[in-house]
Formats: C-alpha cells, sequence, structure tokens
C-alpha cells in the first residue's frame, strides 16, 4: 500500500515500501490509540507484579502508557517521514533503484494485488467504499456519545467510589471492551453498506477466520502464562528482584541510567527474541519486581521495554517479515539480498532508538503521567 501511494505521487515506489515497513517495525509498539499489545503488556506486568506479597503499586491498563504512545507516535512520525524524505529516497534515486515490478505477468495473476488480468488495483474507492467509511464514522460518534452519556451523567456506575476514574474506576477496567466495541462497529457498519456482511453467517465465518490465525498466538500466550505461574510458584522472580535492587543499589546504579541499560539490554535480545510478549514475559518475570523496589512504577519500566524493543526489531534476522519485505523488494529489484534489505533500514533504528530514550528522558525527569493514574514512580 505505501509502494502505491508514493508511486500514485510520483515518488520512489521503494521509498514507501521500505520505509513503511522502517516506521511499522521499528515503532511497532507505540500507537495513536490503544492496541491489542498494550491489553496483552499491561496482562503480563500486572501478573508479575503480583508475585511481589503485599506490594501497593497502581494496576497496569490497556491505557497506562496511552499520553506516552500518543508523544512517541507523533515524534517518530515525524523522524521517519524526514528520514525517508532526505535519507531513503534519495539514495534510491542515486542507486538507480526500478520504480517499477520486474515480474512474469503469469506470476502477477494469482497475487492479491492484482486482478484476474494481472493489472494492478486501484488506490481508488469506489463509490460504495466511500459510502461505507462515512456511514463507519457516523457509527463511531454515534457510540462515542453513547459512552460519554453513560460515563458522564452523576451516579454513573463507571465510576469509581469516589466519583471519578482516576487513579482506577471501572471505566479504565473496561478500556479493552470499549475498544473492541469501536472496532465491531465500524467493521460491521461497513461490511454491511459495502454488502461484504449479508447477515450473521458472514459475521460469524469472519471471526472463525480470524480466530484461526490467532492459534499460534493463543498456544503462546498459554505456554505465557504457565511460565508467570512457575516463576510466582517456586518464588525465583521475587528472589531475582529483590537481588537485583540490591545489587543496583550497592553500585549506585538506581536512577536514569538503570533505565537507559535495561533499555539496552532490551534491543540486544530483541535480536534473539523476535516476539516481543514473549521477550516482555521474561523481562517483566525479573526486571519489573526489580525496579519497583526501587521506586519506579511497573508502567512506566513498561514504557521503557518498548523503547529497547522496538528500535532494532527491523534488523534482526530472525523477524519472519524481513523475508517478506525482501521477497517485496525483489519485485522491484530481483538481485537484492537481505545485507542489500538491512542496510537501507539500517538508517531508522538509531534515531528511533535515541529519540525515544530521549523521549523517555523527559518523562522521567519531569515527572509527567504515562497514562491515566499512572506515573513514574510509585507513590
Amino acid at each position: 500500500l505505501a509502494a502505491m501511494v508514493f508511486n500514485a505521487a510520483n515518488r520512489h515506489p521503494v521509498a514507501g515500501l521500505l520505509g513503511g515497513f522502517a516506521a511499522v517495525g521499528a515503532g511497532y509498539s507505540t500507537a495513536l490509540v490503544p492496541t491489542s499489545l498494550d491489553a496483552l503488556f499491561a496482562g503480563i506486568s500486572t501478573a508479575v507484579m503480583e508475585t511481589l506479597p503485599d506490594f501497593a503499586f497502581q494496576e497496569v491498563t490497556a491505557v497506562s502508557n496511552y499520553f506516552f504512545n500518543i508523544a512517541s507516535s507523533i515524534v517518530l512520525g515525524l523522524i521517519a517521514g524526514w528520514l525517508i524524505d532526505k535519507v531513503l529516497e534519495p539514495r534510491m534515486w542515486r542507486q538507480d533503484v526500478p520504480t517499477e515490478e520486474d515480474i512474469d505477468p503469469e506470476e502477477a495473476k494469482g497475487r492479491g494485488d492484482r486482478d484476474a488480468e494481472g493489472n494492478e488495483l486501484s488506490a481508488e474507492l469506489s463509490p460504495e467504499e466511500s459510502r461505507g467509511l462515512v456511514w463507519s464514522v457516523i457509527s463511531i460518534v454515534i457510540l462515542t456519545a453513547i459512552i460519554l452519556a453513560a460515563v458522564l451523567v452523576p451516579g454513573s456506575p463507571w465510576r469509581n467510589e469516589e466519583g471519578g476514574f482516576l487513579p482506577s474506576s471501572p471505566l479504565l477496567s473496561s478500556i479493552v471492551f470499549i475498544i473492541f466495541a469501536y472496532f465491531i462497529v465500524m467493521g460491521l457498519v461497513y461490511g454491511y453498506v459495502v454488502k461484504t456482511i449479508r447477515g450473521m453467517k458472514d459475521v460469524v465465518d469472519m471471526m472463525g477466520q480470524s480466530l484461526a490465525s490467532m492459534m499460534g498466538f493463543l498456544v503462546l500466550a498459554f505456554i505465557l502464562g504457565q511460565f508467570i505461574a512457575l516463576f510466582s510458584w517456586t518464588g525465583i522472580g521475587t528472589y531475582s528482584a529483590v537481588k537485583g535492587a540490591a545489587f543496583l543499589e550497592q553500585i549506585g546504579l538506581t536512577g536514569f541510567p538503570a533505565i537507559l541499560a535495561f533499555c539496552v539490554l532490551a534491543s540486544l535480545l530483541n535480536l534473539l527474541i523476535i516476539s516481543g510478549s514473549s521477550m516482555w514475559t521474561l523481562m517483566a518475570s525479573v526486571f519489573v519486581p526489580m525496579f519497583a523496589l526501587l521506586g519506579y512504577e511497573p508502567a512506566f519500566i513498561q514504557a521503557a521495554f518498548r523503547v529497547g524493543d522496538s528500535a532494532t526489531q527491523i534488523i534482526t534476522p530472525l523477524n519472519p517479515y524481513l523475508i517478506v519485505m525482501l521477497g517485496l523488494l525483489q519485485r522491484y529489484e530481483p538481485r537484492a539480498g537481505i545485507g542489500t534489505l538491512m542496510a537501507r533500514l539500517i538508517p531508522f533504528v538509531i534515531p528511533f532508538w535515541v529519540a525515544w530514550a530521549v523521549l523517555l528522558g523527559v518523562w522521567y525527569f519531569v515527572d509527567l503521567p504515562l497514562g491515566p493514574g499512572n506515573g513514574v514512580m510509585i507513590g
């Protein structure tokens, strides 16, 4: 899609192809809206903290890093745009990278981005699709009005005992359901208008297809749950956290340098463990309780993990999407290899890492809220 948009704007399509992947990959764990990854990370963080007996902490929710994520998305988006425009695209022109795909017409017919004759699909919306988007927007406006009416009314059951929403309330605990409601309402309305959904059977079939694609994740989530339970049962996590916190205090590494060291470790491990949820489970089991004993909110350590985990995502050979990107690149450059692809993606890694770490430092030193009800330090 990025290559198509760039080509339509008379820009180099390979710059859009690689730039889009770099922006999504190196900044994959942040977004302007809460995502399933936020809910997954929050569940792991809270479950790990519960292994510390009688330790008071603010529960981590899907919006605990929301303010930090909004700022991160804007900053990284601007940096990605500048790098694509000033670094990546000029390099594509200098190296005379082809702007047209070099593929066999017979092969093109079986691809999802081609029609039956092998012609590239148009990015232009049909009148029916435009109408579907309009009605989707109208539907979420109505849903937003309903939610606001239910939340803002005095005595709303979505408020906490004090009548507010922070630091915790039924509203914040229902964030996952609210996100689900928005997506399903938009999807159903759009599908009905464009006639891809004609009845309940279509909805059930689509949900079944989605669940089939998630089976690998569900199996992984079961294994990760057992891992956290074993850490809690054996006490290894608590023991490691206490000893680790004592060691950091002994050597005087308890401030922001310790957070940066944690980010570096996450970046290095990311080259070997590609799954963000798997690595967060492994690291959170030790580092979240350890930093909590030093006074840091679990939500802040989770934000620091996002920095280290995302930036190096696009240069690890273990990333399966890197191979997918190589296949897409070879449509334009049949002789391109994995080294060519990684060389063009590396310029995004360091600027993303440094800018994100600086942003994390701003939150640390100014003591800004990371999200509703969650700060940098406990208490």
